[in-house]
């Protein structure tokens, strides 16, 4: 699985009310916005698996995610929301 798969699913776990939209799959924007978010995701997992856990560094990469991860969902929202694409 890449990494833009790996991030879609990881996003469509978070928020299952929007797996109806088929047009994701096509959307360079979407796509990039599951790339960095599967990144971001991965560095905090990395971060929750250390040995020595710095604190600091994994409450921003929690905050990264949460953000990203938002910002993702709201994205997918207005997309379908002004295409018509989605039934929200």
């Amino acid at each position: 699985m890449d990494v833009q798969k790996a991030g879609m699913a990881r996003l469509l776990l978070a928020a299952p009310d929007v797996r109806d939209s088929a047009w994701m799959i096509h959307d360079l924007t979407f796509l990039k916005l599951c790339e960095v978010y599967e990144h971001a995701c991965l560095r905090r997992d990395v971060l929750r698996c250390a040995a020595s856990i710095d604190d600091a560094a994994l409450l921003k990469s929690e905050e990264e995610c949460k953000s990203l991860e938002a910002a993702a969902i709201a994205y997918i929202r207005e997309r379908q929301k002004f295409s018509g694409l989605g039934s929200h």
